[in-house]
């Protein structure tokens, strides 16, 4: 089996990988032009106001959100929402610091932190669905054990 055979995801896990896909790429990419390919002149800004890129991030995930919710889509169409979700969440959360703080810092623990906590739920969504079905159960009744 090939290397590259055993990141595909299973069937009916497509759309949650996109995302996880389209949600790396974009943070990644994202980190590399603020952080190597400083372009001045590269942002918006509205009456003196610079619009960070989560802003975009926020503004995607709204259209695709309310997308989802008021067309009927067919399955290449989800496809590509995926992608677009997947990208308004990266630019989204790769400033995730500026949104929690409210305070213009780009490089923050926090948003790595975010980073990888979703790229955590994501992957346990696409590639360890089985595991959470078998064991969750038995989860569940350790913690109601433990806790109550």
């Amino acid at each position: 089996m090939k290397p590259l055979q055993l990141l595909r995801p299973k069937s009916g896990k497509e759309i949650p990988f996109l995302i996880l896909i389209s949600f790396l790429v974009t943070f990644l990419l994202s980190r590399l032009v603020v952080f190597y390919l400083p372009l001045p002149n590269f942002f918006l800004k509205i009456r003196g106001v610079h619009v960070h890129h989560f802003a975009y991030g926020i503004f995607i995930l709204g259209l695709v959100g309310f997308l989802s919710l008021v067309q009927t889509l067919s399955e290449k169409s989800k496809l590509k929402l995926s992608l677009l979700y997947g990208l308004g969440l990266g630019l989204a959360f790769d400033e995730f610091a500026m949104w929690i703080e409210l305070e213009d810092i780009y490089r923050d623990r926090t948003t790595y932190d975010a980073i990888v906590i979703i790229t955590l739920i994501l992957l346990n969504i696409v590639y360890f669905a089985d595991f959470w079905k078998k064991w969750g159960g038995h989860l569940d009744r350790l913690f109601k054990r433990l806790f109550t």
